[in-house]
């Protein structure tokens, strides 16, 4: 599951690419690239339009009318008491989701202010201020001092470096550095209330520490990593004045991607799925771009393992109409609204067209070209990113030219995340396609979820992965799998002796074969691995396959256990239930279309489970229910079935 503090150990392994790059420049070319950063990465300081040459107008207006709304309530409250809840009865949201919102204005004020000026620079001023006057930058649920103190109030002499903190530094650097002496003319101090506060809260204990669990020298890495040092990279840039402090800073930081880097699958995957992608390996990507602005284009990672494959990642996880592939934590319909122009500065600095036109497929003309939500620093440099802004040629209502689309690959084959993704045709979101995952119970925000697989239909998931739950005081303790969404009996698996999958990463896929061709894709796998000893599974061998003749999924179970009493599958449901017999369901997805599920009638009609979804965050995608269907399979000690899925009628 996704990592919480634990101790950290000594890092053996070798540098990797970025390492070796960074000590083969000169000494002192480093110091004096990082002593002009701001002036080396491309953004004009000074408030107005026309600092901002290459800002699209939609984007200008939607930043102003955000910024405009926002003058017009009143500031976030952050409360004692919010916070006090993780502690209380598990709430976390009751204290993050203002704190973001206050990051939110905040830096809506300062791009608003450095398009427009005022009055949007006494606001950004009174955000930033308020940034700097919070007791704690540290998100309840990371704040482990506190914890070990037996206190809920944080201790402002020792500062938790968390997300939290790295989010809140960020918006601090990246407004000082876009309103700088705007600020400096209005309220003359704020800048250096800004460095102090970076100083205490972020620099000092960055330095002065190897104890933070995300620096990955246990050898546990994941995106905490690239997430809080692009932060920290940041910070060191635009706030830090003193020279070897800041190049100290910027060392460990290159120290902290680069085991970052070495971590990464050779495949392109990322085990934390499609949502966290964004703020892991895009984080690094990012990070490294605006290292390599800074040192003038002297760092070259873009050909550096694994980097070309991780940028091909999101369109091979995409199922349509804002659907993706979503293993572990994540949900299966995500915002549509995230930074593109990182995906596609990457695509163009790696050479790859699909990388670009996923990325091109969603700059919609006439909507804006960055949103402040996906971060400060993302918009400031997509409004400098000119064959982004500029947006691509509107087409006529009568053109038979089609609108720049993604490029939806027939096989995908993620060796060694062990995944899966197959599509009826290539290109396009019609037909079926399935997602079928191996792998381990131990993976980076981990479901037990070994063999499991969802399928879609017209782009949109009928068998599905519920994805991730809105978190709490128990998502990363070991309570996680008393959530129902992360147990196995809410995936697309079996059930053995009446046992679910346990967690951990001896629990895990065997004998994992693919085989693809034009007309079929299947992955064959045992699950026997991933169940506790006590279920006595000797094997289980599931096939998922795709028949794009005959536009079927097909999984075929065959089995071997020592007690057969409680043997059952599983099939998390999306949609409504239109018709229900012995051996067929019939299902009306949620864009319309019907799928059918098939299997031997003998087995009877099983069970069809309604589960209402309570949760907000699972609720954006599923509605106000799913359903489980459960197959009792015969009581024998060995056997096969299979369960079909294809497109249909009532």
């Amino acid at each position: 599951m996704a990592a919480e503090p634990g101790p950290a150990a000594a890092a053996t392994a070798e540098p990797g690419p970025l390492a070796r790059r960074w000590a083969a420049l000169e000494p002192g070319l480093r110091a004096a690239a990082l002593g002009r950063a701001r002036q080396a990465i491309g953004v004009t300081t000074g408030t107005g339009r026309a600092a901002w040459p290459y800002a699209d107008d939609a984007t200008v207006r939607a930043v102003v009318a955000a910024a405009e709304a926002d003058r017009g309530t009143a500031w976030p409250r952050l409360l004692l008491s919010d916070y006090a809840r993780y502690w209380r009865d598990g709430v976390r949201t009751a204290y993050e989701v203002p704190a973001g919102e206050l990051r939110r204005r905040t830096a809506t004020a300062a791009l608003a202010a450095a398009l427009h000026g005022q009055p949007y620079l006494d606001e950004a001023a009174d955000g930033l201020l308020q940034l700097c006057e919070q007791s704690t930058w540290c998100w309840a649920a990371h704040e482990r001092f506190a914890t070990e103190a037996g206190q809920v109030v944080p201790d402002t002499d020792r500062p938790f470096l968390d997300l939290g903190a790295a989010e809140t530094v960020a918006v601090l650097a990246w407004a000082d550095l876009i309103l700088g002496a705007a600020l400096d003319d209005l309220v003359p101090g704020l800048r250096q209330r800004i460095r102090r506060e970076t100083r205490v809260r972020v620099v000092e204990p960055f330095l002065s520490s190897r104890e933070w669990h995300w620096l990955g020298l246990d050898g546990h890495l994941h995106n905490w990593n690239p997430w809080i040092h692009g932060h920290l990279l940041a910070a060191a840039l635009f706030l830090v004045d003193d020279p070897p402090t800041r190049d100290r800073v910027v060392d460990l930081v290159v120290d902290g991607l680069d085991r970052y880097l070495g971590s990464l699958p050779a495949d392109g995957g990322c085990d934390e799925g499609y949502a966290y992608w964004w703020n892991g390996p895009a984080r690094l990507a990012e990070t490294l771009d605006l290292l390599d602005r800074v040192l003038d284009g002297q760092l070259a990672p873009w050909r550096w393992p694994p980097l070309p494959q991780l940028a091909r990642y999101p369109h091979r996880m995409a199922l349509g109409d804002g659907w993706y592939v979503n293993v572990g934590d994540g949900p299966a319909r995500p915002s549509a609204a995230q930074p593109w122009q990182v995906l596609h500065r990457w695509g163009r600095a790696t050479g790859d067209q699909q990388v670009v036109a996923h990325a091109a497929s969603h700059r919609v003309p006439g909507e804006p070209a960055v949103t402040v939500d996906a971060g400060l620093g993302r918009a400031v440099l997509g409004l400098t990113d000119p064959q982004w802004t500029t947006p691509p040629p509107a087409v006529p209502p009568l053109a038979s030219l089609p609108p720049a689309a993604s490029p939806l690959p027939a096989t995908t084959w993620l060796p060694d995340l062990q995944l899966l993704v197959s599509r009826e045709r290539a290109g396009s979101p019609r037909g079926l396609a399935v997602a079928v995952k191996g792998g381990h119970n131990d993976e980076n925000h981990n479901h037990n979820d070994v063999g499991s697989y969802l399928v879609a239909l017209d782009g949109t998931p009928v068998l599905v992965d519920l994805g991730q739950p809105t978190y709490t005081a128990i998502s990363f303790t070991d309570r996680r799998y008393e959530q129902w969404v992360t147990r196995s009996e809410w995936h697309n698996l079996p059930v053995v002796g009446g046992h679910g999958q346990a967690p951990g990463r001896t629990f895990r896929a065997s004998s994992v074969v693919v085989d693809t061709d034009a007309d079929a894709d299947a992955l064959r796998l045992d699950l026997a691995a991933a169940y506790p000893p006590e279920a006595g599974c000797r094997s289980w061998r599931r096939q998922v396959r795709l028949d794009r003749l005959l536009s079927t999924v097909a999984v075929t179970e065959r089995w071997r256990v020592d007690d057969p009493a409680d043997l059952r599958l599983h099939h998390v449901v999306a949609g409504a239930p239109l018709t229900h017999s012995a051996g067929r369901l019939a299902v009306r997805a949620l864009n319309g279309a019907v799928a059918v599920l098939g299997w031997d009638p003998r087995l009877g009609t099983g069970q069809l489970q309604r589960q209402p979804v309570d949760d907000p965050l699972l609720r954006e995608s599923w509605g106000d229910a799913v359903h489980r269907l459960v197959l009792t399979l015969p009581a024998r000690p060995s056997g096969s079935v299979t369960v079909t899925i294809s497109g249909g009628s009532a």
